[in-house]
């Protein structure tokens, strides 16, 4: 849970006015002051003139804000109605190891010499005017923080004090780097960094191997640097570095050995192979998480690899999810964390990748942070979380008054979402993200993307980095993403929207959107591609029918991209997502479960299928016909898949390009029914049933 914004009382902030002074040193003592902490520090003992014991007076009186270093009376008490000293910041959760502490005199006179405490130490304010303020380091943790001047009239005041919390970590950062040097892997840890705050020595280095990303590492050897012989070609293998700091903190890092196709560096080595199953939890029955772990194997045995959980963060009740109020727990009418950790074990365990729904664009106007930034203000630490128009108010996009938008210029905002992208890489093992809303981050900050992607590969060069955001733009797979939605230019609209609202036509408004898409989208095979989300209202065979469903989802799975089926779209559910988060009430398997089974189970062990080349063929007059060839760098090993988008069966003669049909002289399979045909003069005679789907390779 996030920690609460902790709140004193006035009798503890009286309590804490007045700071302690040290004794003030003799010409024997050899005490000093230490300018960066206004500790005391230990000299050699030698004989001061009584001038210079003066000057250290003087400082000491600067640094900590005492009247005199002379045994004398306790500082004057100002009078009420008189000057007072205050700090512009209430308490607050930091996500820095620095911040700038501001005050302010109230009532009369002027400032002379201020500092402020943070802890056991002191740091010179400046002074500009009636106002002063510090630049002061932050330890993890609670940081104490009160400030103290001298002011012409009343003498000394103390400020109430504050308390910061950091949420960082200070730990070393693991970073793993591999090359090939004369014929063997170089494993490198050289430019791992110690704790930014306490920058204590590394004095550990360990290497394990994963065999695979779901694997158990195996140990390799110790040292910043490691040799080992170069990997089998084609043999999948990831790197773990962990270090230990001289404290004991530690930090951990993934690497894989370099790629042989540089068009494969920075993605996820299983993505070609990648059928995303997306995930509503509450839909699958209660406990969720529960529930949903309970159906892994049938989700296992329909041969989906990665399942989309959608949001599971802590959000208002009823809530879809898209409204969060702590990013770092699970929400309760879920289930817990120990609930999310078994079932991505048991997801592992199966051969199931885990991505969640991450939201970082916004938050729910009811997240602590927020609702402290409007009660207080500037006085809030977290006012600047918050984008702001030019009257100061928070912005959002649409109609999502509830959903303000973060502020990605403050550096706080920045590591506060890194951090918890992080938490359940590090802390679940999760496999990757599908980001909400990634195209509002971009218009407001678009450099973020490419660092926030960087510092997630450095942890786990495997995770699958998806952004609700459009393919046809190439700036977020150049920005570190590896998929974006099938979306036209337009802001959330399909790529194939209106192809299937008609009865006639359908293959031809089909073909053109996926001309339009391959035009626009530089690498088309990483459009995550659909036929229902979240956002897609009713499901798609309560609009369309089943015949139109079952020809729908085999283009889906035949296609060039990272295909997605949304919860029981194989079992032909009728709801809308946003209906109510309550159990879904789903048809028992039948023929269209085998169907997306036998489409699922084709696309993984074809290559051709997984590959990016596409090209279609004409099918003859009838546009309710649309025939395609799939193929990669080999094109001999093709698949043609023809789809009869009409309820009514249709004969054609398909001509093939001499390239594909030189490859099939000896015949081709139907990979879904098994029947075989024969090319006549480079042509295929075809006798389609109404909805039917075939998928042809050279025998």
């Amino acid at each position: 849970m996030s920690r609460p914004l902790p709140h004193h009382s006035a009798a503890r902030a009286l309590s804490r006015a007045a700071l302690p002074c040290p004794s003030p040193p003799t010409a024997s003592s050899g005490a000093g002051i230490d300018l960066r902490s206004g500790r005391a520090a230990v000299r050699p003992r030698r004989p001061r003139p009584l001038a210079r014991r003066a000057w250290v007076a003087a400082l000491l009186l600067a640094a900590s804000g005492c009247e005199s270093l002379a045994p004398a009376g306790p500082p004057r008490e100002a009078p009420a109605a008189q000057a007072r000293l205050e700090l512009h910041a209430d308490d607050a959760e930091v996500w820095a190891f620095s911040a700038r502490i501001q005050g302010a005199l109230a009532g009369p006179g002027s400032l002379e010499d201020c500092a402020v405490r943070v802890g056991d130490d002191v740091f010179p304010a400046a002074i500009e005017e009636r106002q002063f303020f510090a630049d002061v380091p932050l330890l993890e943790g609670d940081n104490e923080i009160s400030a103290r001047c001298r002011e012409t009239l009343s003498g000394d005041l103390a400020s109430p004090p504050v308390t910061y919390h950091v949420r960082l970590r200070d730990a070393p950062r693991a970073l793993a780097r591999s090359a090939f040097a004369e014929g063997k892997l170089v494993l490198d840890a050289t430019g791992s960094e110690p704790g930014e705050r306490s920058r204590a020595e590394i004095v550990g280095f360990e290497w394990l191997r994963l065999r695979g990303a779901l694997s158990a590492p195996e140990p390799l050897g110790a040292g910043p640097r490691l040799e080992l012989p170069a990997p089998d070609a084609g043999a999948p293998a990831l790197y773990e570095l962990r270090v230990r700091d001289e404290r004991g903190r530690g930090d951990v890092a993934r690497v894989a050995a370099p790629p042989g196709d540089p068009a494969r560096a920075n993605a996820p080595t299983w993505i070609d192979e990648a059928v995303v199953y997306g995930v509503v939890p509450p839909f699958f029955g209660a406990p969720p998480l529960d529930s949903v772990r309970a159906a892994l194997p049938a989700l296992a045995e329909l041969g989906v690899n990665a399942l989309w959980l959608s949001p599971l963060f802590a959000t208002p009740p009823g809530d879809f999810g898209y409204a969060v109020t702590d990013y770092f727990d699970v929400r309760p009418d879920y289930g817990t964390a120990q609930d999310l950790e078994e079932l991505v074990d048991e997801a592992h365990r199966l051969g199931l990748r885990v991505l969640l729904d991450l939201v970082p664009n916004h938050t729910s106007a009811k997240h602590p942070y927020f609702q402290h930034a409007e009660q207080r203000k500037t006085r809030s630490h977290t006012f600047t979380f918050y984008d702001r128009d030019a009257a100061g108010e928070p912005t959002h996009y649409f109609d999502w008054e509830h959903l303000p938008n973060l502020n990605y210029d403050s550096p706080e905002v920045e590591r506060w979402m890194l951090e918890v992208s992080l938490h359940w890489v590090r802390r679940f093992g999760i496999d990757g993200y599908r980001v909400d809303a990634a195209w509002g981050i971009r218009q407001r900050r678009p450099e973020l993307w490419s660092t926030w992607a960087a510092e997630l590969r450095r942890v786990n060069p495997e995770l699958l980095l998806i952004a609700e955001a459009s393919a046809r733009d190439p700036y977020y797979v150049e920005h570190g993403f590896d998929a974006a939605y099938d979306w036209t230019e337009e802001l959330g609209h399909w790529a194939w929207e209106g192809v299937f609202d008609a009865p006639r036509g359908v293959a031809a408004r089909l073909g053109a959107a996926l001309a339009a898409t391959a035009a626009s989208t530089p690498r088309p095979e990483r459009a995550l591609r659909f036929i229902n989300n979240n956002d897609t209202g009713a499901r798609f065979i309560t609009r369309h029918g089943p015949g139109l469903t079952r020809v729908a989802a085999a283009a889906l799975l035949t296609l060039p991209g990272i295909p997605c089926i949304y919860s029981f779209d194989e079992l032909g559910a009728e709801f809308e997502p946003y209906g109510g988060l309550t159990p879904v009430s789903r048809p028992a398997p039948g023929d269209l479960a085998r169907h997306y089974e036998q489409l699922i189970r084709l696309r993984r062990s074809t290559a051709a299928l997984r590959s990016p080349g596409l090209l279609t063929v004409h099918a003859g007059p009838d546009d309710e016909v649309f025939a395609y060839l799939r193929y990669g760098d080999d094109t001999s090993r093709f698949a043609l898949v023809v789809l009869n988008f009409s309820g009514e069966p249709v004969k054609r003669t398909l001509a093939l390009p001499k390239a594909f049909a030189d490859s099939a002289r000896g015949g081709l399979r139907d990979g879904l029914s098994g029947t075989t045909a024969r090319l006549q003069a480079d042509s295929l005679a075809l006798d389609l049933e109404a909805w039917d789907v075939q998928v042809f390779m050279p025998r």
